[in-house]
């Protein structure tokens, strides 16, 4: 009986260790500590699903003993103990709920016919982290290593995937100078804290690496800047470096940022806009204004 007695605070302890077991996840991953893969899939999902099912058992038990025995204590650190597993499941629903919502896919791209490639470098990278391999976007991902086993997307292509899921995600064409474009997205991405963000004139390409919050998750950018008749076609390609799904955050991005360079091209360009004239109308009247500036010092313009 005395051990039913302290159900409600041994679940709360629990529900408190938890907490900070997830943290150590998230975190612990963030900072290269513990492999992101490892501290998401296995810490957190697997194991956590287990803590969070004990724990919410405990909490319900103690609920029922806070009203039940006397003297009923401890009904609010069994209930306070109860939210944290329900809000843990909850996450997850949210989050198996996003990721049926979008392509089973890492790698994004606005042209899947001629996708934008990375630098040596930045797949020298990759490879060095242990990343995804990039995706051939025409050939069935039953033949590729990350889909293999996965019957219904055996014979089904990434770039049948992305028209289909993301049918607004398209190449940017701006009439502005190759020049003037790559210095916009280099800025845009810049401004968005992309990390390691390089422009490469000579290839018309600036590329970075994007870092997600939760976990440190990391995804590569890479733009792609060609010139065409009137003016400049851009198109961009989003990868992350693991995972299966990227819960549509790599068309997010490729969206987000195609606006901004629209944006920065809008506000910042032309740089040397022409300076219209003034009508000789107004040049008088301008004229006669500064004249009576001159003759009346005291005057004061409204």
């Amino acid at each position: 009986m005395n051990i039913l007695r302290k159900t409600p605070r041994l679940a709360l302890a629990l529900a408190i260790i938890f907490v900070i077991w997830l943290a150590i996840a998230m975190f612990g991953a963030k900072f290269g500590l513990i492999d992101k893969l490892f501290a998401f899939g296995t810490m957190t999902i697997g194991w956590g699903l287990i803590a969070a099912g004990i724990i919410g058992v405990l909490a319900l038990i103690g609920i029922v003993v806070s009203l039940v025995m006397k003297p009923r204590s401890g009904f609010l650190s069994a209930l306070l103990a109860l939210i944290v597993p329900l809000a843990f499941f909850g996450g997850l629903a949210g989050l198996q709920s996003t990721a049926a919502k979008f392509p089973f896919i890492y790698d994004i791209t606005t042209n899947t016919d001629d996708a934008p490639a990375y630098s040596a470098d930045l797949l020298k990278a990759r490879a060095d982290a242990g990343a995804n391999p990039m995706i051939d976007f025409a050939a069935p991902l039953g033949q590729q290593d990350m889909w293999k086993g996965n019957a219904e997307l055996a014979d089904v292509t990434a770039a049948t995937l992305i028209a289909e899921g993301y049918p607004d995600l398209e190449t940017l064409y701006v009439q502005h100078s190759p020049e003037d474009v790559l210095a916009a997205v280099k800025g845009a991405m810049e401004m968005r804290g992309f990390s390691g963000v390089v422009a490469d004139e000579d290839a018309g390409t600036v590329e970075g690496t994007a870092t997600v919050f939760w976990y440190g998750f990391q995804d590569d950018i890479v733009a792609r800047i060609r010139a065409v008749e009137g003016g400049v076609n851009v198109d961009f390609r989003s990868t992350s470096r693991v995972g299966t799904s990227d819960l549509g955050v790599n068309a997010e991005r490729i969206a987000d940022l195609s606006k901004a360079v629209e944006d920065r091209l809008a506000e910042d360009y032309p740089r040397d806009a022409a300076v219209e004239e003034p009508a000789d109308d107004d040049a008088d009247e301008a004229d006669a204004a500064e004249a009576g500036s001159d003759s009346d010092p005291g005057a004061v313009s409204e």
